[in-house]
């Protein structure tokens, strides 16, 4: 899946483009289960809470304008997760004794573990994209050497490259992938 900016990908929902769909879909579900895993949602209700939010987005992006000076869009993708699995806490305590309010709380260490998350998933974005921008030699040699941890000796011989090539590979591929990452912290 090539990366597509969230102001491209919108633009090409609200027009009804179902791939652009499709990619929204498989790019954000992790994002809002993990989300849903770190309010506590069982996983039906984790599943339920991704059918709930792809919804009220998809009901809302025929008139959705993205505006970069009205806020973020992570922080926009935030507050649909959290009033949708406000809603869906609110259904299971009254369903529920002992439940307290508590469960509500959305503050300090959630505020943490979603920027975390949102980091992890534009890293994650932009690591796709780099398989598309660079040779697929390329892009093994830096994923054995610089993400595996793998000894450059071990993976030139692997690779049947010179050491050299090994370093040159995780250079080329880490200016790529801060060309990319900036591209895309620029619209978050």
């Amino acid at each position: 899946m090539a990366f597509t900016t969230r102001k491209s990908l919108l633009s090409k929902i609200k027009q009804g483009d179902e791939i652009s769909w499709e990619e929204f879909y498989a790019s954000y579900r992790p994002l809002i289960l993990l989300r849903a895993g770190d309010l506590g949602l069982t996983q039906t209700e984790k599943d339920d809470l991704v059918q709930i939010v792809m919804s009220e987005f998809f009901k809302g992006s025929r008139d959705f304008q993205y505006d970069r000076g009205k806020g973020r869009f992570r922080d926009y993708l935030k507050s649909i997760i959290n009033n949708q699995a406000i809603s869906i806490l609110r259904k299971r305590k009254n369903l529920e004794v002992g439940l307290d309010d508590r469960e509500f709380s959305l503050a300090n260490g959630l505020e943490q573990a979603w920027n975390d998350e949102w980091q992890g998933h534009l890293l994650n974005m932009a690591m796709d994209e780099l398989k598309n921008c660079v040779e697929p030699v390329t892009y093994q040699a830096f994923d054995l050497y610089a993400i595996q941890r793998r000894k450059s000796i071990e993976v030139a011989d692997f690779l049947d490259m010179s050491v050299n090539s090994v370093y040159v590979a995780k250079n080329r591929c880490l200016e790529q992938l801060k060309k990319i990452i900036a591209d895309v912290s620029e619209s978050d």
